[in-house]
C-alpha cells in the first residue's frame, strides 16, 4: 500500500497528485493549488507540518478550501452574520429607515445662514428647498427623491418647483411649512390659526415706472399690471439667494428660474408710468446681469449677448456707471469664449475708464484688468499681460469693505483663478500649477463650479506638461462632482480634457478617465439660438 493511501490517526495531511501518481514533494508545501494535469486531496496531516488544519474530508472537493471568511463589521461595532449581504447590521438599518422617513428635527441655527435668509427673503418657496437640502448640516446634501418622500411630491415635482415660479398657493405653501418644520418667523405667508409674530410682511413687487428710452427694449409679454414700486430689499434678496444656489447647482437648473423672476416679477414693474426710481433700475441691472452669466454658463450665447445688452441700458438707466462697467466684464468673458481677444481687452479698457475711482469699486476694476490680462495672453503680449495681473493685484489688496451692493464679488481666489489661466497660455505652467492651487485652497466645497474650473485648469496644465495620468486623474475628480452641478461650461470642458488626451489612451489613468466620461456626460448638444 503506497504511503499516500495508508490510513493512520492524527491530523490529516495534504497530499499533490500529478497524472494520478503521488508527488511527496508537496508534501512540504502546505496551500499549494492544483494547476492542469493535478488534483489535490486531503489526507493525513503530520504534527510535525506547519500550518492551520484543513478542513475535515467531508468538505472537500478535488481543491484547496478557503480558510474561514474574515469577520465583518457594522459601523456601530455589532459583528456581522457571514450571510449578512448588507454593510449594516439589522439595527442600524431599520434606524436609517426611521431617519429618512420624516424630517429631521433641526436646531434653531440651522436656519440661520445667509443662504436660507436669502431664500426665504425671495419668498420662492423652491429657494428654499434648494438651500434646505444642500445645507452643511446634513451629512450629505438631501436628494430631491428624499424630499419628495417626506411632502408626498415625486422627485420630478420637486424638480419643477425648484426650477419653477414662485408657488402662491397657500395649502401648498403651508404644507412645506409644516412637514420641514420652517420657522414661523421666517416665513412671508401666515399658517392657519397662526399669525406671525415676528419681522413684518414684505410683499412681492409689483410695478414701477421708468422712462420709455430706458424701456425700449423689455419684452413684449412684460405688461404693468399695477401701481405699486417693486420692494428692491425683496429684489435684492432674490440675487443674493439666485447666486448662492447658483455657486452649488449651476446655471442649468437655475437659468430658468432667474428669467421667469424677471419677466414676471420685474419687468412689469419697470414699464408704463412716469416715477423713475433708480435704485430699482439698478437691481434689475444686476439681476439681467446674473441671467446673461446663467446663460453663458448653460451655453446659450445668444441668450446672453442679449441679456448683457439689456443690463448695460438699465445701468444707464439708474445712471450707475459702476454697474455699467460691470455689464462690460461679462460681455469681455463673452468674447473671449468666441476667441475674439482682441475685442476682450477693447471691453476691459473701455470699462476701466468707465468705472468710477475710489475703494469701493477696487473689485470691479480688478475684473477688468483680469479681462485684459486674459486677452492679452491669447494675443501672446507678455508684458501687457504682466501689468495687467500686477494692476489688478494692486486693486484687489486697496479694495475696500464696503463695497457697491449691486456689483458682483471678486476676491483673492477669483483673481488666482484668472492668473492661472492667463499663466497657462503664456506658458508659465508652474507659475499657471501655483495659482490654481490656490484656488483650491481658497474654495470651500460649497464652491463646486470654482473648483472645477481650477481643477480642469491644472488638468490642462498636466497635459502641457506631458504627465497625462495625472491630467486623467484631475479630470476624474471632477466627474465626480458633475453629476451635481449644472453647468455646461464644465462638461465643455471635460469633453475636450477627454478629447485631448484620446491619443494617450493607453495610459490606465487616462482609459478609465475617458471610460467614466461616456458613461457619465450626458449627449452634448449645441449653443441654444
Amino acid at each position: 500500500m503506497d504511503d499516500d493511501a495508508r490510513p493512520g490517526p492524527g491530523r490529516l495531511r495534504m497530499t499533490l497528485r500529478r497524472n494520478g501518481k503521488p508527488d511527496h514533494a508537496a508534501r512540504r508545501m502546505p496551500g499549494i493549488r492544483a494547476s492542469r494535469g493535478e488534483d489535490v486531496r486531503l489526507r493525513e496531516w503530520p504534527d510535525t507540518l506547519p500550518g492551520p488544519r484543513p478542513l475535515p474530508n467531508r468538505y472537500a472537493t478535488g481543491a484547496i478550501m478557503p480558510g474561514p471568511p474574515s469577520r465583518r463589521y457594522c459601523s456601530c461595532g455589532t459583528r456581522l452574520a457571514s450571510d449578512h449581504r448588507e454593510t449594516r447590521c439589522t439595527k442600524c438599518l431599520r434606524h436609517e429607515q426611521q431617519r429618512d422617513a420624516a424630517p429631521p428635527d433641526l436646531p434653531l441655527a440651522f436656519w440661520q445662514t445667509d443662504q436660507l435668509r436669502d431664500a426665504f427673503s425671495s419668498q420662492h418657496i423652491g429657494l428654499v428647498s434648494v438651500a434646505y437640502r444642500l445645507h452643511p448640516f446634513h451629512r450629505r446634501p438631501i436628494s430631491q427623491e428624499r424630499l419628495g418622500l417626506w411632502l408626498g411630491l415625486t422627485q420630478a415635482q420637486i424638480s419643477r418647483i425648484e426650477s419653477g415660479p414662485p408657488i402662491r398657493d397657500l395649502d401648498r405653501l403651508g404644507h412645506w411649512a409644516a412637514t420641514l418644520g420652517l420657522p414661523q418667523h421666517l416665513l412671508w405667508f401666515d399658517l392657519p390659526g397662526r399669525p406671525r409674530t415676528g419681522a413684518p410682511h414684505v410683499p412681492i413687487p409689483n410695478v414701477e415706472a421708468s422712462p420709455a428710452t430706458a424701456t425700449a427694449w423689455l419684452p413684449a409679454a412684460a405688461t404693468p399690471h399695477a401701481e405699486l414700486r417693486p420692494h428692491v430689499d425683496t429684489i435684492r434678496a432674490a440675487a443674493r439667494a439666485f447666486r448662492a444656489a447658483d455657486r452649488q447647482l449651476g446655471s442649468g437648473s437655475l437659468y430658468p428660474v432667474v428669467t421667469r423672476y424677471l419677466q414676471t416679477d420685474v419687468f412689469p414693474r419697470l414699464i408704463g408710468h412716469g416715477h423713475h426710481e433708480p435704485a430699482a433700475f439698478a437691481a434689475a441691472a444686476s439681476l439681467t446681469d446674473m441671467a446673461g452669466w446663467l446663460a453663458y454658463d448653460d451655453h446659450r450665447h445668444d441668450q446672453a449677448r442679449q441679456h448683457f445688452a439689456q443690463a448695460f441700458g438699465l445701468a444707464t438707466a439708474a445712471g450707475d456707471p459702476a454697474l455699467s462697467a460691470q455689464t462690460l466684464v461679462s460681455q469681455s468673458h463673452l468674447a473671449l469664449e468666441h476667441d475674439r481677444p482682441s475685442e476682450a481687452v477693447h471691453l476691459a479698457e473701455a470699462g476701466l475708464a468707465l468705472v468710477p475711482d475710489g475703494p469701493a469699486c477696487a473689485p470691479l476694476r480688478c475684473r477688468l484688468h483680469t479681462m485684459s490680462a486674459r486677452g492679452s495672453a491669447l494675443l501672446g503680449d507678455e508684458a501687457s499681460c504682466l501689468a495687467a495681473l500686477d494692476a489688478a493685484e494692486s486693486e484687489l489688496h486697496g479694495a475696500h469693505h464696503d463695497e457697491h451692493e449691486w456689483l458682483s464679488p471678486f476676491d483673492a481666489a477669483a483673481l488666482a483663478a484668472e492668473a492661472a489661466v492667463c499663466r497657462r497660455d503664456l506658458g508659465h505652467l508652474q507659475a499657471a500649477t501655483w495659482q490654481a492651487n490656490i484656488v483650491l485652497s481658497l474654495r470651500g466645497p460649497d464652491r463646486v463650479r470654482s473648483r472645477s474650473f481650477a481643477q480642469l485648469t491644472l488638468a490642462t496644465v498636466h497635459i502641457r506638461q506631458g504627465d497625462f495620468g495625472a491630467a486623467a486623474m484631475v479630470g476624474t475628480n471632477v466627474l465626480d462632482l458633475t453629476p451635481h452641478l449644472a453647468s455646461q461650461r464644465v462638461v465643455r470642458q471635460l469633453r475636450s480634457l477627454g478629447h485631448a488626451l484620446h491619443p494617450h489612451a493607453g495610459v490606465p489613468a487616462v482609459a478609465a478617465f475617458r471610460e467614466q466620461l461616456t458613461a457619465i456626460l450626458p449627449t452634448p448638444r449645441p449653443a441654444t439660438p
